[in-house]
């Protein structure tokens, strides 16, 4: 292997390491945002987006490993904090489904989403010229990603009157 391309996959393996670690943080946010919507339409979809990231989760794990990459010793130091960090939920500490927090809360699990699609699509550019992905599944999570999205705007949309206007 060549200096440049071993510098290239220590890039990339430092990048899709981060995203595995960011991702248990996620797992346990969606898992607090369901706490918020508990005993609504809602928690079933958001347990369900938690199982989906899960899912998600897996096959990243899997193609970190079919790359050849190994996490750092102390990246799962920093996994079992992110758990503590994403189980504790300071953007919704109480729960509450009324006002700012429970918007902050959904638009900040989109935005993690976002930032997991945003790394699909960097991959099936890389598949471009690194025949190591595979494309199809790439596309595959890249869909599974964007349902997730709609799936958050459905339920921000579908709670906004509740949090916004005033009850009658």
């Amino acid at each position: 292997m060549s200096a440049a391309r071993a510098e290239a996959d220590a890039h990339l393996a430092t990048y899709l390491n981060e995203h595995l670690l960011a991702s248990e943080a996620g797992i346990r946010a969606f898992n607090a945002a369901a706490r918020t919507w508990e005993g609504t339409p809602h928690e079933a979809p958001l347990l369900a987006l938690k199982e989906d990231l899960a899912r998600d989760r897996r096959d990243l794990a899997r193609l970190i490993q079919r790359l050849g990459f190994r996490p750092a010793g102390w990246k799962r130091l920093l996994t079992l904090a992110a758990r503590a960090a994403g189980e504790l939920n300071p953007v919704n500490a109480l729960r509450l489904r009324r006002g700012s927090m429970a918007q902050l809360e959904l638009d900040m699990l989109t935005g993690m989403v976002r930032g997991k699609l945003s790394m699909w699509d960097a991959l099936l550019e890389l598949a471009k010229d690194d025949a190591r992905f595979d494309v199809g599944a790439l596309q595959a999570l890249k869909r599974r990603a964007e349902h997730q999205i709609a799936e958050l705007q459905r339920i921000s949309l579908a709670t906004t009157r509740e949090r916004f206007l005033p009850r009658d």
